[in-house]
């Protein structure tokens, strides 16, 4: 049995359950994979933790997760403190079989299956909590996960089907305006998450960065969509005005009976 000194240096973080056996098994795992205090409070993750998530996130100041964002395989938004890691502390149970899709800061959607394990000392208290991420290249139902579908603003928004009234284009006009705004505040919440950062500045930085290009891509997609809706309501309009101009005309013929 190595000296607290030597096992210091081996394992996630001292308040574990000084069994160094665990902490090897950690250092050894190339899954994405890291492990929080009692509260879910993170004390440590792997490279391939800090790869998924797209960021380094702040060890001690990041509770239950790293990922930016979690969302359900429906597409429904995870509160953090809702999250598997969170249910397994708060439960005191390993939580297994379960999917997420994660969000990255960039905006980046990633499917994965997420392992968390309460851990607890000699007399059965929880201590810590551990956890192994699995990205998925196709969650399970992913038919219904649809990443197409209007849910998931990463890809193209479906088109437009045919045969939309004027009314109908209009309340889509409202809905992408609405959508704009959104992006704007989503913006300035991501931006707000960043104003207790105390970590390295470079990294903030490049956090700013990928929410940014996240904006930018939401913008060019919705603004896309604007002008769509635009010419097609512009053109409605013009068939419209072209009907009922032709409805005034008046055959001289018919004046004759």
């Amino acid at each position: 049995m190595p000296d607290d000194a030597a096992y210091e240096l081996d394992a996630p973080d001292r308040g574990w359950n000084y069994e160094p056996s665990r902490a090897a098994l950690f250092q050894q795992i190339t899954s994405p994979a890291y492990t929080t205090d009692a509260d879910g409070w993170l004390t440590y993750y792997n490279e391939a933790a800090a790869d998924l998530w797209g960021y380094r996130p702040e060890l001690g100041k990041t509770r239950w997760c790293g990922s930016w964002r979690i969302f359900t395989t429906e597409g429904a938004h995870l509160p953090l403190d809702q999250c598997p890691m969170a249910v397994a502390l708060k439960e005191g149970r390993a939580v297994r079989g379960v999917q997420a899709v994660l969000e990255r800061p960039d905006g980046t959607l990633i499917p994965f299956m997420p392992h968390p394990t309460p851990l607890r000392d000699a007399s059965g208290a929880i201590v810590a909590g551990s956890n192994v991420l699995l990205p998925l290249t196709s969650p399970a139902g992913s038919s219904a996960l649809d990443l197409a579908s209007e849910g998931w603003a990463e890809v193209p928004l479906p088109d437009l089907p045919e045969g939309l009234e004027l009314d109908d284009l209009t309340g889509c006009l409202q809905s992408t305006l609405a959508a704009q705004a959104d992006v704007e505040f989503g913006f300035q919440i991501d931006c707000e998450r960043l104003e207790a950062w105390s970590g390295p500045e470079a990294e903030k930085e490049r956090i700013i960065r990928q929410l940014e290009s996240k904006r930018q891509r939401h913008h060019t997609l919705l603004n896309g969509r604007f002008d769509q809706l635009q010419q097609r309501a512009k053109r409605l309009m013009e068939e419209a005005q072209k009907s009922s101009g032709a409805r005034m005309i008046i055959d001289p013929r018919d004046t004759l009976h």
